[in-house]
């Protein structure tokens, strides 16, 4: 710029400084900085400082944030509240709440007030180290300070308290915004109605979903799909039903998820023909199911004894696309297993891993089981040995299945030593020797 006769100012450092750090360049705007100040003789700004900072933050070193903030005095410069903010931020952000507090308390000495962004940052500070009542002191002194807080800062306490299991203090600060006007949003909604499901009180779910629907606000397809998981996980059937029929005539289209928490629950208690029933409702919508769409279903064919139903499936999946995991095939192994049908078991095990998806412990101890317990000790003591080959160690539901077949054998010892040899539970084994 210079050779041009261009000589660039305060604004030209600044930005070229900025977009070196939005490009994660910050070494580069540090040289940027150094140059403008000690070869051009150039004094910096606020603004200068505030994007060092902020780059500094952004990429992880607040140490070096802040001492780039140590440094502006210096340079007669002063920290004004988007300096306190990005670095208190950043502070938090980096699990340094102790250190954000007490740039916090520097901020009147310098004429500096917080804002909503300050005591916003420092309140999802001190929650996301689980100090929910030091956030409280914070929100109960910036409501006396006159600084009005946001959605985001009763999303912060609401969500802190769901996460802790205080299921009853997030509805009372849901209550309190309602009723000092701050209107939830759907982020608000949804982590209350998953809280009160997860903790079982689908009254209280409700409860949330009819007074957020009170405030002229609309639901989307996540809350009712939570509300929808909740009823099914707690038996409430014909809620969820009506809740699926209710998101329809509203508008709004089930997704694979809405329809997966259903074939789940009708699964979970046996009811197969349901599930099958809204497996179908969904694919004629026009959703295609993923993989645990298919294994919900297949779990529920395969305990009611209907696996060579379940099989068809994996070639369904196949067709459309979708790659059956682990999960499927551990949940066709287990139905194999219930109907004593090993030969089956043992050529979908050799089948699984020719497609890719390898055995994890829970698909070796189903067909081990199915092999003791029809005497094949050795089939499943060369099982295991395969399965220590590929780095996978024999866990206690395996070793209390192979010492359950070794108390039945004709000739424990001599299962005992191939055990032994194998390397494979000695402290199950001397205990068995001790009793």
């Amino acid at each position: 710029m210079s050779q041009l006769g261009c000589v660039p100012d305060l604004i030209t450092y600044n930005t070229l400084i900025h977009g070196f750090c939005r490009e994660g360049e910050i070494a580069v705007a540090r040289m940027i900085f150094d140059e403008m100040v000690s070869n051009k003789g150039m004094k910096p700004n606020p603004i200068t400082f505030n994007i060092l900072i902020d780059g500094l933050c952004k990429y992880g070193d607040v140490t070096a944030a802040r001492n780039m903030f140590e440094e502006m005095p210096a340079h007669g410069v002063n920290a004004n509240l988007r300096t306190y903010n990005i670095l208190i931020d950043g502070l938090c952000k980096k699990g340094d709440v102790i250190g954000a507090q007490k740039l916090f308390k520097e901020m009147p000495a310098c004429g500096v007030v917080p804002d909503l962004y300050t005591y916003n940052s420092l309140i999802h500070g001190l929650c996301s180290h689980c100090d929910s009542n030091s956030a409280l002191r914070m929100f109960d002194e910036m409501v006396i300070k006159g600084v009005v807080p946001d959605v985001y800062t009763y999303n912060i306490l609401i969500h802190s308290f769901r996460c802790q299991g205080k299921m009853h203090s997030a509805l009372t600060m849901f209550e309190e915004m309602i009723t000092k006007g701050v209107l939830p949003n759907l982020h608000t909604c949804n982590g209350l109605i998953h809280g009160f499901c997860g903790a079982g009180d689908i009254d209280k779910a409700f409860q949330v979903y009819e007074q957020f629907v009170g405030c002229g606000l609309h639901a989307n397809v996540c809350i009712y799909t939570t509300l929808i998981d909740g009823c099914c996980k707690h038996g409430a059937f014909l809620r969820a039903t009506k809740l699926l029929r209710q998101m329809i005539e509203r508008g709004l289209m089930p997704d694979v998820t809405t329809y997966t928490c259903l074939i789940q629950g009708f699964s979970a208690i046996g009811e197969w023909n349901h599930a099958i029933g809204v497996f179908c409702d969904m694919v004629n919508q026009g959703i295609s199911p993923d993989v645990v769409t298919f294994n919900a279903l297949m779990d529920s064919l395969c305990k009611h004894r209907l696996t060579c139903e379940a099989e068809k499936l994996v070639d369904l999946m196949e067709k459309i696309g979708e790659k059956p995991n682990v999960i499927t095939y551990s949940t066709l192994l287990q139905g194999f297993a219930l109907e004593s049908r090993l030969d089956k078991g043992t050529e979908l095990f050799e089948r699984m891993t020719m497609k890719g998806v390898y055995p994890n412990q829970y698909s070796y101890s189903i067909l081990i089981n199915g092999y003791c317990k029809s005497g094949q000790l050795n089939e499943a003591l060369q099982l295991v040995e395969k399965m220590m080959k590929h780095g996978l160690k024999p866990d206690g539901v395996i070793i209390d299945i192979l010492l359950d077949a070794l108390s039945k054998c004709e000739n424990p010892d001599e299962i005992k030593k191939i055990i032994s040899e194998l390397g494979v539970g000695r402290n199950h084994l001397e205990e068995s020797n001790n009793h």
